[in-house]
C-alpha cells in the first residue's frame, strides 16, 4: 500500500535556502525524505522507518520496549 504525502511550498523553499547557504548539492526534496524517516524512526510508537529511494520511505512496525500504544478515533 502506498501514500502520498504532499510537501508545502513553504517547507520546499526553507530547505532549498539551508542547502544553498551550505553549498549542498542535494535535492531538497531528498533531504526532506531522510528528515521525515529520521523523524518517524526515532519516535515513541512502534514504528520503524527506512529510507529506501531518494524520495520513498518504507514504513513498518516495530515493538520497542519503551513504545507508545498507537490509538486512534
Amino acid at each position: 500500500m502506498k501514500i502520498e504525502i504532499e510537501i508545502d511550498p513553504s517547507l520546499l523553499e526553507h530547505f532549498e535556502e539551508h542547502l544553498s547557504g551550505r553549498g549542498s548539492t542535494t535535492p531538497p526534496v531528498n533531504a526532506i525524505t531522510s528528515l521525515v524517516a529520521r523523524i518517524l524512526d526515532g519516535s515513541a510508537y512502534p514504528i520503524e522507518a527506512k529510507q529506501t529511494g531518494s524520495t520513498e520511505i518504507r514504513i513498518g512496525y516495530h515493538l520497542r520496549s519503551f513504545s507508545e500504544p498507537i490509538f486512534w478515533s
